[in-house]
């Protein structure tokens, strides 16, 4: 185990689930001990799965104004921004909101399901990398802010409501809050040494 801050290595060892490993040198947290093990993580990476399309198939705000009422979903207003003369934020809110969450979500699904049956995954450490990297684009957790505060916005100038797909970005974005914190590092010592 290396240290992200100052580099110091440390052997790798099992934690309890309140415990802490710090680093002999600078004290940044190394790793935690944590309560779910590979089927827990399973089941929320399932669930995040189904908030996901929920949240891109579902209607995030409507709006009512004169007699008339709009909807719309996640995708549909990207599509809004890119005609609207929008590309590059179409693009980004494409990138962040919608392919990174599935991308983490698939990584970790990719890891899980092996593992949940008691097998290491072949390309285990690409998968790792990859969540890595991946996890820094995941930006459910702004873009449900954002849809708060336009519907905020909105209410001054018509009558709008929250729908479905909204309450499913903020059940999408504490999903993805959760797995990060419970992390999947915890799993890769255990299994290396059944192996």
């Amino acid at each position: 185990m290396v240290c992200a801050h100052c580099g110091q290595v440390h052997r790798g060892v099992d934690l309890s689930p309140a415990a802490v490993a710090r680093c002999d040198r600078c004290d940044a947290v190394l790793a935690r001990g944590h309560r779910l093990g590979a089927q827990a993580l399973l089941a929320l990476t399932l669930a995040s799965l189904v908030v996901f399309f929920i949240a891109n198939g579902a209607d995030l705000i409507t709006i009512r104004l004169r007699g008339s009422e709009v909807a719309t979903t996640l995708p549909m207003a990207i599509v809004a921004a890119w005609e609207d003369g929008a590309p590059y934020v179409a693009i980004l809110a494409t990138l962040t909101a919608i392919v990174a969450p599935l991308v983490v979500i698939v990584l970790r699904l990719l890891v899980l399901v092996p593992l949940a049956f008691g097998r290491v995954p072949d390309a285990m450490g690409v998968y790792f990398r990859l969540l890595h990297q991946s996890a820094r684009w995941n930006t459910v957790s702004v873009l449900g802010v954002g849809a708060l505060l336009s519907l905020v916005r909105m209410a001054a100038l018509a009558q709008s409501s929250a729908g479905p797909g909204l309450v499913a970005i903020g059940a999408l974005a504490v999903l993805l809050a959760a797995l990060e914190s419970a992390g999947l590092e915890h799993l890769w010592p255990a299994q290396q040494e059944n192996t």
